[in-house]
């Protein structure tokens, strides 16, 4: 497999242009994962809309609170996809961008979406496990951030799926 160090840090004094990164196998099934974890989102909210909201409470509200962080967060992170200009890397943090927004709304609009958010989480925590795989094997590098960092924000999101799994046991 080709090492991936950002393919797009462009020459001394030249402009960086927008491109498409090979991302590899491993790339790709954390693509995958996590899309798929876009779509149980997107589904959860669509299920909510013809009931009537009851406001979470108890571990569904700390999960709604968990959500609603990780959100946050890949918010801040379009304006780092938009920095690197690899296109691929736009579209997949807008489409993770919704898939939370709707499962962070689903979920405190309705506590019947044990199944969604099980199956959210655990796609998401998968992603995230291949992820930091990906970054082990391949070298992967964001810029002139420190490996470090990434693998921080990767584990970061890694625990917060996990805490979402955690509290629906308590749920």
């Amino acid at each position: 497999m080709a090492e991936i160090n950002d393919p797009g840090t462009p020459a001394q004094g030249s402009l960086r242009r927008w491109r498409v990164a090979d991302w590899g196998p491993l790339g790709w099934i954390e693509t995958v994962l996590k899309l798929g974890g876009v779509a149980v989102g997107v589904a959860a909210l669509l299920a909510t809309l013809g009931e009537s909201a009851d406001g979470p409470s108890g571990a569904r509200l700390a999960q709604v609170i968990v959500l609603g962080l990780l959100s946050v967060g890949l918010v801040a992170a379009i304006a780092d996809r938009i920095a690197d200009r690899e296109i691929i890397g736009v579209v997949f943090v807008l489409a993770m961008n919704l898939g939370h927004w709707c499962m962070t709304v689903a979920l405190a609009r309705d506590g019947d979406l044990a199944g969604h958010l099980v199956a959210f989480a655990g796609l998401m925590l998968a992603g995230d496990l291949v992820k930091l795989v990906f970054l082990r094997t391949t070298g992967f590098r964001v810029r002139d951030i420190s490996p470090a960092v990434v693998y921080g924000l990767t584990g970061t999101y890694a625990l917060g799926y996990a805490a979402l799994l955690l509290l629906q046991t308590i749920a």
